[in-house]
């Protein structure tokens, strides 16, 4: 691996959990994802993110993504 390329973390719904939990994501009462701070946890478009919906974080950020086409597309698949 070059030094120079990016890192891809990929997951399935089995781990999901316990990716969330390691990037210190909790849920709140409506299931939404929430940060220690207790803020609810947004994509780029302040959408909140639940559990189910989670596909990841944006490099170097914890910007998440969710787990839906149009967002894995703009992220992944055109870079």
């Amino acid at each position: 691996m070059q030094e120079n390329e990016d890192i891809l973390l990929t997951f399935d719904n089995s781990v999901r959990e316990k990716v969330t939990a390691s990037l210190g994501f909790n849920q709140n009462d409506k299931g939404e994802l929430i940060g220690a701070d207790k803020k609810v946890i947004t994509n780029q478009d302040l959408e909140p993110i639940k559990l189910d919906e989670f596909g990841g974080v944006l490099k170097g950020s914890k910007i998440a993504i969710k787990k839906k086409d149009t967002e894995l597309v703009k992220y992944f698949v055109s870079r």
